[in-house]
Parts: structure tokens; C-alpha cells; sequence
């Protein structure tokens, strides 16, 4: 009966420590993706490509986060002037 008790015990342990590995590779695999997405700040290249994609909203976001716009307004008639020299 000893026995039984320090097999639960070794396996109980050891599926805590595959657990409490597991969870500390997934918090840096999150540390490691937040870096490489902060690294990867968008551009105007990537306006660009939504508007040729036909995506003007996200090409607004983008251009107000690049930019740190707050008026939306100016950010779509800046947009449509980018869009119509797109083009032309």
C-alpha cells in the first residue's frame, strides 16, 4: 500500500512540473511575440497595402497610430488624398 501512495505521489508531481514548464514556456513565447510585434511598428508601406487592398478603415487606424492622430476626420481626408494619388 506504500507503494501506491508514492506512485500517485511521483505522478502527481510530475504532471504539476509539466504543467508549471509549460506555463513558463508560454509566458515567453508571449514576452518573445510582444517584442517582435513592437519591433514591427507599422509604416506607411502598410497604408499603403490596405488601401490596395481595399481596406480604408484599418488604413485609418494605421495611419492615426503611426502618426498619433486623434482626430479621425483629418485622418480620413488625409487618407482619400493618399487613396487619389494612389490612383492617379
Amino acid at each position: 500500500m506504500l507503494w501506491f501512495y508514492i506512485l500517485i505521489s511521483v505522478i502527481g508531481i510530475s504532471i504539476l512540473a509539466i504543467q508549471l514548464y509549460w506555463l513558463w514556456m508560454v509566458r515567453k513565447a508571449q514576452k518573445v511575440y510582444l517584442k517582435e510585434m513592437q519591433a514591427q511598428a507599422p509604416t506607411m508601406f502598410d497604408v499603403r497595402e490596405m488601401l490596395l487592398h481595399g481596406d480604408k478603415d484599418m488604413a485609418v487606424k494605421l495611419y492615426c497610430e503611426i502618426f498619433s492622430i486623434e482626430d479621425i476626420e483629418r485622418a480620413r481626408k488625409d487618407i482619400e488624398e493618399l487613396q487619389r494619388s494612389i490612383k492617379s
